[in-house]
């Protein structure tokens, strides 16, 4: 074999070497920056319109802030979703909460109390979604600036708590939990209607809320506990079922008013409690004579997510089922 042909064979080798290699290196290549461009993919997000603006929200979020506990914290939760932070309530009142425990908040971190939010708290916590109320309206702007933030208006939304978690869950792309969580409260529902069975159609409720030893509150229908009464078929006393003031204050020399089958009195202090039971005034009424008077606590019924509104139904499966 003559000298030019062996380099002719020699040159071909070295391309089709040449080529293989360079195959390889671009299929690894190409396997390599696929996996770099998949792990830094955007985040898929979604446009919500709220009633300070719109804000692009993951439509996954992994890191949320609520900064209410009734209303934000409790459905949050009630999904099976974890916040990485919320506000704990006033520290004038002996709990942290209102419808949730502190074993089901457990690991949740505190950044803040009430409507005192702690910006470097959140800051910290580095959200990838804050969720707050409509009379927050103050401290909107530094929460946009942290993360993308929604304002759940709760007068859009009826002041229904189911309408609150749908909307959340539609929020969170957990819908279909939503259904199941709502499904089951009417289960519960049904179950005390048939444990009461013709007693639900004689039955008249009162509810009052104890201020000081001299002052009592109602509420009007609106309220979480009106809605479940509602949902059960009981019937409250005709003074509260026609009251239009959201919230009605009461001297207690008024208190035969609120006369009823059954009263239930909220509140969480034991000496506005034990001032209550002890009141000459209580003698007088129906619903004491026949020992139909129920104390049940703030954070039981103050509610306005299903963990809360659970605890309330296990307080009327109790006095009532």
């Amino acid at each position: 074999m003559n000298s030019s042909i062996k380099l002719f064979l020699l040159g071909m080798a070295t391309i089709i070497l040449l080529w293989v290699t360079h195959g390889n290196i671009s299929q690894n290549a190409l396997i390599k920056n696929n996996s770099i461009s998949t792990s830094q993919l955007p985040t898929a997000t979604k446009l919500v319109r709220h009633p300070f603006g719109e804000s692009i929200i993951p439509v996954k979020p992994k890191r949320i802030i609520v900064l209410n506990d009734i209303s934000l914290l409790d459905p949050v939760l009630s999904l099976g979703i974890k916040p990485i932070g919320t506000v704990t309530y006033y520290r004038e009142y002996d709990f942290l909460f209102r419808g949730v425990t502190n074993d089901e908040a457990a690991g949740i971190e505190f950044v803040g109390v009430g409507n005192q939010p702690s910006l470097e708290k959140i800051l910290m916590l580095k959200p990838d979604l804050i969720l707050m109320r409509e009379y927050q309206r103050s401290f909107y702007k530094q929460m946009a600036a942290i993360a993308p933030t929604v304002v759940i208006d709760l007068p859009s939304l009826n002041y229904s708590f189911k309408e609150n978690l749908r909307y959340i869950a539609q929020l969170l792309d957990v819908s279909e939990k939503a259904e199941e969580v709502i499904t089951k409260y009417n289960e519960r529902i049904k179950q005390l209607q048939q444990q009461m069975g013709e007693r639900l159609k004689d039955i008249e409720v009162s509810v009052i809320h104890l201020y000081t030893p001299n002052l009592i509150g109602t509420f009007a229908g609106q309220e979480t506990y009106n809605q479940v009464f509602k949902d059960i078929g009981l019937r409250l006393i005709k003074v509260l079922a026609t009251q239009k003031e959201q919230t009605l204050p009461s001297s207690i020399e008024e208190l035969h008013k609120f006369d009823a089958d059954v009263l239930f009195v909220i509140s969480s202090s034991k000496e506005l409690k034990q001032s209550f039971f002890k009141n000459p005034l209580l003698s007088n009424l129906k619903v004491a004579k026949n020992n139909q008077i129920y104390s049940v606590l703030d954070n039981r019924w103050w509610t306005y997510g299903f963990l809360g509104v659970n605890k309330l139904l296990d307080d009327l499966f109790k006095y009532l089922g």
